[in-house]
């Protein structure tokens, strides 16, 4: 398996990752990640001898950010049409039309939410909720007060608290893993494994900004 990961702090869906489909200017940093992505791919069998010559199956994306998007009251009533766009263009890009895809909810400062905070958690729901073979991940579960973190005013980043990362780590990879399972159930191109096939290498795209 195989983990491709870009993440650039600071920057919003809105405007520094707008897909393609959204219209306007192209984000500098949608760019960015899809080139990083396709430099990986084309790489593989430099960076990872084994795996040189093997055709391989891009498996999942994560999606986790949010912040620069909630502060922007611009940006919260189109983010669900910006996150569908994201997956469409991401899917055609990459040649993978039903590409299992998981969103990380925004759930810093836990479950309470109110004002931006919950207008934003509503969009990436909906926005979820209208991509075929897709998760949305309900996080904010995992916030822990700031007086147990190592960081008490850093809430865009969980404080630092090394048991948040990890319960949301956990939480995510459970997720694809679920639509991975839901998608090749209702599969009927998939055929039945031998015991001469080999595993095509999983890709997990795994793009997490604050």
């Amino acid at each position: 398996m195989l983990l491709i990961k870009t993440a650039w702090g600071g920057k919003s869906l809105f405007k520094d990752f707008r897909p393609p489909s959204s219209g306007g200017t192209v984000g500098e940093f949608y760019k960015l990640m899809v080139e990083d992505i396709h430099k990986a791919l084309d790489n593989m069998g430099k960076n990872f001898p084994d795996l040189a010559g093997r055709r391989y199956e891009i498996a999942g994306f994560v999606w986790m950010q949010g912040w620069n998007d909630m502060c922007d009251p611009k940006a919260i009533p189109e983010y669900d049409k910006n996150l569908v766009n994201l997956v469409r263009d991401l899917r055609k890009e990459f040649k993978s039309p039903n590409l299992p895809v998981v969103i990380g909810e925004f759930g810093n400062g836990g479950p309470e939410a109110s004002g931006n905070m919950a207008a934003f958690r509503e969009a990436q729901k909906r926005g979820a909720e209208r991509i075929n073979h897709a998760a949305f991940v309900i996080t904010h579960d995992f916030w822990r007060d700031p007086e147990e973190s190592p960081n008490v005013g850093h809430g865009h980043h969980w404080c630092g608290n090394a048991e948040s990362y990890f319960l949301i780590g956990d939480a995510l990879g459970k997720g694809i893993i679920k639509v991975i399972e839901q998608k090749d159930s209702k599969s009927k191109d998939r055929m039945p494994p031998t015991a001469a096939s080999t595993p095509l290498p999983s890709v997990f795209l795994h793009a997490f900004v604050p």
